[in-house]
């Protein structure tokens, strides 16, 4: 029986083991979503800023001169 129960102890050690790895795992992949997600806001914001900059500047270049 004793290795039986030496065993057993051996299976729930690496459980538990399993069980830490996965919830570390888990907690590494939440807070990669979050600043995964924060920089493609981030892009997005700075993007569409840079395009509302060209459509104005577009919408400028296509006034006549007004100066004579």
């Amino acid at each position: 029986m004793g290795f039986l129960d030496n065993a057993k102890k051996k299976l729930g050690e690496a459980v538990e083991n399993v069980k830490e790895f996965a919830g570390d795992a888990s907690e590494n992949v939440k807070e990669f979503a979050a600043d995964a997600t924060e920089n493609v806001k981030d892009f997005a914001a700075d993007a569409q800023e840079k395009i509302g900059e060209t459509v104005e500047k577009a919408k400028g270049e296509d006034k006549p001169d007004q100066s004579a």
